[in-house]
């Protein structure tokens, strides 16, 4: 193998494959990317089992070619080099050589065939969304993941389709997302996945914004996202999701049009001093007022009313700051729609033009 390539190119391309290839693992391959030269480009392949990335870069190869070296490694040497510069490669003596300029890089290899390879798959289902409403749906609601649950299947998203509809659903059991986007392509019944937490958190930061369309790719087990130089492949989770229709009130007795960003300020302030722990906040809605207030053990206070259009039904509730904060501040209209039935029950969050598009349920909490 021997070619040359922009260091600048390099490393956009090291840099997703990069993310998947942990540092420490028991099987040493797994520490390594695939590096495969031809046609005019470079073609990286990062696996951790679980998850696959794949992304190319156009690069001069003069000799094609397959080496497996350390991702982190040829990252991190990738990171110091000056932008701009073109980097020379090559295999030799069951080394992989680096250089640019004065600078020499020798890095260990391992056998090619020892590495795994997750993209021999039988597809059933293929599907299209802008890749721009693919990755508002997973932002939209990735933070109400659960991490290291023992009910698994809610350590990821959900996602729906039906017809053209893609849901996006994500709970932890003290709070539940829904962002729901029009895909460009019908599934023809219902399709149910759940992506676990690494390939969302990848997917959210690689995925690109814009209309132009992404294909979208199932099996039994898998999950397949094409866009440009990119291609991820994760495994799916083996289970079934909370029906969360049964969660997400179809119906409130009282419903009240609150200010974003208003709320969003005095939340901020007002849970300050609440517990490190349970982040507790309680709010009051009574006449035209909304008051919020929070205490810790070491009797610091915090209280502040906000001012209403019109008067309300009375309510006092106390919920986790930091889910409340995190509901709301993803919501993208200037006002919201803060619903309930009782007390006891979860509270509705949905924005109030979009509507039904993007809805979140978070649970109280006693204080």
């Amino acid at each position: 193998m021997r070619m040359s390539v922009t260091r600048d190119d390099l490393l956009k391309a090291l840099n997703v494959v990069g993310s998947v290839v942990e540092r420490r693992q028991t099987k040493p391959i797994l520490t390594h990317v695939l590096v495969a030269a031809g046609d005019g480009e470079i073609v990286f392949t990062g696996t951790d089992l679980e998850l696959e990335v794949v992304a190319r870069c156009p690069a001069d190869v003069q000799e094609p070619g397959k080496v497996t070296v350390s991702g982190r490694k040829f990252l991190d040497i990738v990171r110091t080099l000056p932008s701009d510069s073109v980097l020379r490669c090559q295999t030799e003596e069951g080394r992989f050589r680096v250089a640019m300029g004065k600078s020499r890089f020798q890095l260990a290899t391992l056998p090619v065939e020892d590495f795994p390879n997750l993209m021999d798959i039988q597809w059933d289902t293929t599907l299209s969304v802008a890749r721009g409403d693919l990755r508002r749906a997973i932002e939209k609601t990735q933070f109400c993941m659960a991490q290291q649950d023992v009910r698994y299947y809610l350590n990821g998203v959900m996602l729906e389709m039906s017809g053209q509809a893609l849901r996006a659903v994500a709970a932890d059991g003290h709070r539940l997302a829904l962002c729901a986007v029009e895909m460009g392509s019908a599934v023809a019944g219902e399709r149910q996945v759940i992506v676990p937490r690494k390939a969302v958190v990848e997917m959210a930061r690689f995925l690109g914004d814009g209309s132009l369309p992404i294909e979208v790719s199932l099996s039994g087990n898998h999950m397949r996202v094409a866009q440009d130089h990119l291609v991820f492949v994760s495994k799916l989770v083996d289970g079934r999701f909370p029906d969360y229709h049964r969660v997400i009130p179809q119906a409130v007795k009282n419903e009240v049009v609150l200010p974003r960003a208003a709320i969003l300020e005095m939340l901020g302030r007002v849970g300050v001093v609440s517990t490190e722990k349970f982040r507790g906040i309680r709010l009051r809605f009574q006449g035209n007022r909304l008051a919020a207030s929070a205490t810790n053990t070491d009797r610091d206070e915090a209280w502040e009313e906000l001012e209403l259009t019109g008067p309300v039904p009375e309510l006092e509730i106390g919920f986790n700051v930091t889910y409340l904060v995190e509901a709301i501040g993803a919501l993208e209209d200037e006002e919201f729609l803060f619903g309930w039935n009782d007390s006891n029950g979860g509270v509705r969050l949905k924005a109030k033009k979009s509507g039904d598009e993007q809805v979140y349920v978070v649970m109280p909490v006693r204080l």
